[in-house]
């Protein structure tokens, strides 16, 4: 998923639940999400596009039911 893509994709409080998950605060998951030369950008890119494709295949599921 591109860093576009999670732009328009993230919800309230994705980043924070992203920073947790690595061990940042919300601010540097912020802050590395916006900044490719953070050496949390990789991380923080992966883990966000787990939590938004993973919220989109459940709400997927939902619908199908």
């Amino acid at each position: 998923m591109t860093i576009d893509e999670i732009k328009s994709k993230k919800k309230p409080g994705d980043i924070k639940t992203a920073g947790e998950m690595i061990g940042i605060t919300q601010g540097n998951a912020w802050v590395a999400l916006h900044r490719p030369g953070s050496k949390h950008h990789e991380r923080i890119v992966n883990v966000l596009t787990k939590i938004i494709e993973g919220r989109e295949k459940i709400a997927n599921e939902e619908q199908n039911l």
